[in-house]
């Protein structure tokens, strides 16, 4: 059986971990952005191409506590004689957080690749057939988003990088370099985090479902994901960028299919009807102090009854205006938010007699006045 390793993104290691397993289910842990899996799904790799925090995909990884270059080296060159197939290869070093102090890089790579090769298995560092990737994980650099597995012990990782997986390239789609652009686009990785995590280890999402769509981030995440798009917006001139955005984004070999609508969002069972395979996956209205009103509760809870009526075995994901307070380990207000300007514990008791359980909550720094709450909720049944 092929086990895969993980190599997760540095901005919020928490919510890689969540993101691999929504997409895979039970993962083991090595190290804060490093988890393992078996390949055991035929559709895995599609779910793992609509990861927004995975930055790599390790074929048949080892780790091993940090050791003298000579013994990870020799590590490393007994796994190659399993698990390198026939043909040119090149080690790639890199570190995670701090790296590992007393290592080089360098001269893992040297060692290593002294070591493995030979006439089948010659290096070649411009255009390999094969590429290991040795990393050095050492702990966490300070970050926005604490994590409370951050000061694992360090490790070494090293695997056969995975041909077939492309991380995501954001690269000329961020929301200024759209057609149709406003202030308060939602950023790729966001909206492309909102639909990753909307996936179940029983439950493959066909269809991406946003109330709320503003300018079409998540929309176009979706289309780019191979998933169909459902958006509305009560703003014409929103819902007319969302489709420039959309045909821009989509080109001509994309299948998924999409349709936007003027409406209201207590009216989209009424335009959609029954849908199965639903993510319901949006980032509600909100003004820049939206976390001490709550003037958008009843329409976030309207999105609710809406999602539940479209598609009761659904997922629902959301990102909440809540104090920023939040991230504040001192402050009582961090173990029941505000959100949306009512205690979060109140709100999600409204959300569960919607018919939505949330099963995963984590903050997400915004500015120093507003953090915001992402919330995954999946069918209280």
């Amino acid at each position: 059986m092929t086990a895969l390793t993980l190599i997760g993104s540095g901005w919020h290691p928490t919510l890689f971990r969540s993101e691999a397993e929504a997409l895979v289910g039970p993962v083991g842990f090595i190290h804060p952005r490093a988890v393992v899996m078996e390949l055991t799904s035929p559709d895995a790799m599609i779910r793992l191409s609509r990861s927004a925090l995975i930055d790599d995909v390790l074929l048949n990884g080892e780790h091993s506590v940090a050791l003298s270059v000579e013994e990870i080296s020799e590590k490393i060159a007994k796994w190659a004689t399993e698990n390198l197939p026939k043909g040119s290869f090149a080690i790639r070093t890199r570190t995670l957080g701090t790296g590992i102090s007393d290592i080089s890089k360098s001269a893992i790579a040297q060692d290593s690749g002294g070591r493995i090769s030979s006439e089948n298995n010659p290096v070649n560092l411009d255009s390999p057939e094969h590429e290991i990737v040795v990393i050095l994980a050492g702990n966490e650099d300070p970050s926005n988003h604490p994590d409370p597995l951050g000061n694992s012990e360090p490790v070494i990782i090293w695997g056969l990088r995975e041909k077939e997986w492309k991380r995501a390239d954001y690269g000329g789609r961020q929301p200024m370099e759209r057609p149709f652009f406003q202030p308060v686009s939602l950023e790729p990785r966001l909206a492309r985090l909102l639909i990753s995590l909307g996936h179940r280890t029983d439950f493959t999402p066909t269809t991406i479902i946003d109330p709320f769509c503003g300018t079409g981030g998540i929309a176009i995440e979706a289309i780019l994901s191979g998933l169909n798009v459902l958006a509305s917006d009560l703003d014409p001139r929103m819902v007319s960028g969302t489709e420039e955005n959309l045909q821009w984004a989509s080109g001509s070999e994309n299948s998924a299919a999409w349709d936007v609508q003027v409406t209201g969002v207590g009216m989209i069972p009424d335009v959609w009807g029954k849908i199965s395979g639903a993510v319901f996956a949006f980032d509600p209205p909100y003004g820049r102090n939206a976390w001490k009103s709550d003037d958008g509760v009843q329409l976030l809870l309207r999105a609710c009854s809406a999602a539940k009526t479209i598609d009761d075995t659904g997922s629902l994901c959301t990102l909440l205006p809540t104090d920023p307070t939040i991230f504040d380990n001192n402050s009582n207000d961090s173990l029941d938010p505000i959100v949306m300007g009512v205690p979060w514990s109140e709100l999600a008791n409204q959300i569960i007699d919607r018919g939505w359980n949330p099963v995963l909550t984590a903050p997400i720094k915004v500015h120093r006045s507003l953090a915001r709450l992402l919330v995954v909720a999946h069918p209280s049944h």
